[in-house]
């Protein structure tokens, strides 16, 4: 599992999250405040580990490299979004009409533009308890994946009798056929949303944006389900 906190991840090796020049990407950093592209390591056929966003690249050594000679030092590299953009600015890009990338790049791009838009909102804003992102298990090819995990609270689901707690379980899953799915329940509320949108090359950040839309409404009905409820009235709306 890959968790990023704070525009970082811890690095995993032998996984692969499509390919940059031909080189299979094993490490998503962010994504680059300035031009919006995606931070990446690549490994190449040396076992060099190249960070790019697909216009410059440069090599840089793994998270940790033993020094075992005389006055043996460790080298750390900080795998964060400002030390990649520091180090990629002495870089001239290379302007292309298509980047380097396959399609699933361009759908894990979508994934860390969704994530960044989540992480807008701090712990506790709109009922968000955690927000994570990783690798999907649910597929083999190691595609990125955001969870979002509602606070626990108590619900009346039913007149005179006891309270039960719950929350909302929201999944946007990259998936290598080049689509994004976003799939939503409430644990006690019976409100479910599924959706797929497919992966327009190059807008990320408008589609990041679509994607908030509905995690923002479906979350809005977890709260007006939940006022309702409370009220006594118990219609409870489901979305597929």
């Amino acid at each position: 599992m890959v968790v990023l906190t704070h525009e970082r991840m811890e690095l995993v090796s032998g996984v692969s999250c499509g390919h940059v020049s031909g080189n299979p990407v094993v490490h998503y950093v962010g994504i680059d405040p300035g031009n919006h592209l995606p931070l990446m390591i690549a490994l190449d056929s040396r076992g060099r580990h190249w960070l790019t966003d697909g216009t410059r690249s440069t090599v840089v050594y793994p998270p940790m490299r033993e020094n075992t000679g005389v006055g043996a030092v460790s080298f750390t590299y900080d795998y964060s979004v400002d030390g990649a953009t520091s180090l990629l600015s002495a870089v001239d890009p290379i302007k292309t009409k298509e980047l380097p990338y396959d399609s699933l790049i361009h759908v894990n791009w979508l994934i860390l533009a969704v994530y960044r838009m989540v992480q807008t909102h701090p712990r506790g804003t709109l009922g968000i308890d955690r927000a994570v992102l990783d690798h999907d298990p649910l597929f083999a090819s190691n595609q990125l994946r955001v969870k979002i995990q509602g606070a626990e609270k108590l619900y009346l689901i039913k007149r005179f009798r006891p309270r039960r707690r719950g929350h909302f379980l929201i999944e946007i899953i990259a998936r290598d056929n080049e689509q994004v799915m976003l799939l939503a329940e409430h644990t006690v509320l019976g409100l479910v949303l599924n959706k797929t949108w497919e992966v327009s090359v190059g807008d990320a950040e408008q589609q990041s944006r679509e994607i908030m839309a509905d995690v923002l409404e479906f979350i809005w009905e977890c709260n007006t389900d939940q006022r309702n409820i409370a009220t006594g009235n118990t219609s409870q709306g489901g979305r597929t």
